[in-house]
């Protein structure tokens, strides 16, 4: 089994009708939670924006209408690209790709 990647920080991610914004990822050995620094109209700064397993690629997405109404988490992937590069998948709605921000 591929070692696990160490991702803890923070990381740019381009938010297709939004902006970039940054988010921080914590990491507890093969689970990683992105948190908003930086919010938009829908998930807030300092929500959770997805999480997800390291090993299986599996995880959750957080979604919600504008103002942060009916937030719910939707079933997602993880898909890693490299140490300074990876993309989160939210089911049947979009992707967002993450670049580590030095």
């Amino acid at each position: 089994m591929p070692p696990v990647p160490h991702l803890s920080g923070e990381w740019i991610g381009h938010y297709t009708g939004h902006f970039d914004e940054v988010v921080r990822l914590t990491q507890d050995r093969s689970r990683v939670e992105a948190r908003k620094v930086t919010g938009d109209d829908h998930v807030p700064a300092g929500e959770i924006t997805w999480r997800a397993d390291l090993r299986t690629g599996r995880g959750e997405g957080q979604i919600a209408e504008r103002e942060f109404r009916h937030p719910r988490f939707v079933p997602g992937r993880l898909e890693v690209l490299g140490p300074d590069r990876l993309v989160f998948h939210w089911d049947g709605i979009g992707a967002v790709e993450y670049r580590r921000d030095d």
